[in-house]
């Protein structure tokens, strides 16, 4: 009898797993629209950035890495760097850039028509971010 108890045990193991990761999979569709929580410090977001889609610039990286915009939206980038390093967000095809941006630092920008924008820092190659007007 004590023989079927672990496996008993195994099997609520292997439920509990299946349902976690079947939650996390279903946060990260429902991620892909919206704006995530991330753990801003005491990073400040500037009134500029009122009535914007937000991205984050945290650990090196765009937060979130696609966002979507409806035409005529704006987007406003925030340098959220604890250490205050500086970021760009500047358009791979050059139609956009921040300028250089220290902590704190915000850049707006508007997006009058459709269109896919994929975009990087100029410091840090390797961040890349997309930006998908609807």
């Amino acid at each position: 009898m004590t023989k079927g108890l672990p496996l008993r045990a195994f099997a609520r193991v292997v439920a509990l797993l299946s349902l976690v990761a079947g939650i996390a999979a279903a946060a990260a569709c429902v991620s892909e629209r919206t704006s995530p929580i991330i753990d801003t410090g005491d990073c400040v977001v500037p009134p500029a950035a009122a009535g914007t889609t937000i991205v984050f610039i945290k650990h090196f990286a765009y937060v979130p890495a696609t966002v979507h915009v409806p035409a005529g939206g704006s987007i406003a980038w925030v340098n959220c760097e604890t250490d205050g390093t500086p970021h760009t967000a500047s358009a791979d095809d050059a139609s956009f850039s921040s300028g250089l941006l220290n902590r704190n630092d915000v850049f707006v920008r508007a997006f009058p028509t459709p269109r896919t924008a994929p975009y990087h820092c100029d410091l840090h190659p390797f961040m890349k971010a997309t930006v998908i007007v609807d």
